[in-house]
């Protein structure tokens, strides 16, 4: 009886986080719109995945798929056209979770045990006139990320200890835009 539990207890935890994330893990579309995407982070060290969308940020726990916890983002803007990069989410070494707009120069972090929100206001080097957000987070060292920006082909050095985000790179309309990595192949192409 015990091995049809746990069977059925593990087809429910596949199930859920299947329904939780797209093929690769990453972004879920579904229709048009702000309202319908989903971006999903598995933090396997603490059995957490954080699902990101256009109502804030929702903390699930990934051994039963449990929803644990709602994080409102205070000040949360998201765009709302299709062409546009997702706003992404990302977390360091301490659990401590960081989640961009896509269309302003923003960062929420998400203490990993308190739950605190704190809403970082990014100054920016370039792009003073357009709409700056940021998609595919990725941490290059403490306090530093390294991300695509959302609305234009550009690569972007965020330092999280000075609230500053420094344009690295500007790319043609016809770059893989959301990408970080994808932006450097093309620079290294270039």
């Amino acid at each position: 009886m015990s091995i049809q539990r746990n069977l059925l207890r593990f087809a429910m935890i596949v199930m859920t986080t299947a329904g939780l994330c797209a093929c690769d893990g990453s972004v879920r579309r579904e229709g048009p719109g702000v309202m319908d995407f989903q971006v999903t982070r598995a933090d396997t060290a603490r059995s957490r995945i954080w699902v990101l969308d256009a109502t804030g940020l929702a903390l699930h726990d990934s051994v039963n798929g449990r929803r644990l916890r709602h994080v409102e983002l205070p000040g949360l803007f998201l765009a709302g056209s299709d062409h546009l990069c997702p706003p992404d989410l990302a977390f360091d070494a301490t659990g401590t979770v960081f989640v961009s707009s896509d269309v302003l120069p923003v960062i929420w972090r998400v203490d990993p045990e308190r739950f605190e929100v704190t809403r970082i206001e990014l100054a920016l080097d370039a792009d003073h006139a357009k709409d700056v957000g940021f998609s595919g987070l990725s941490f290059a060292s403490d306090g530093i990320v390294i991300a695509a920006g959302a609305t234009f082909p550009s690569l972007w050095r965020i330092d999280l200890n000075r609230a500053s985000a420094s344009k690295v790179a500007s790319y043609p309309p016809s770059a893989a835009a959301c990408d970080p990595g994808a932006l450097l192949r093309v620079a290294a192409r270039s």
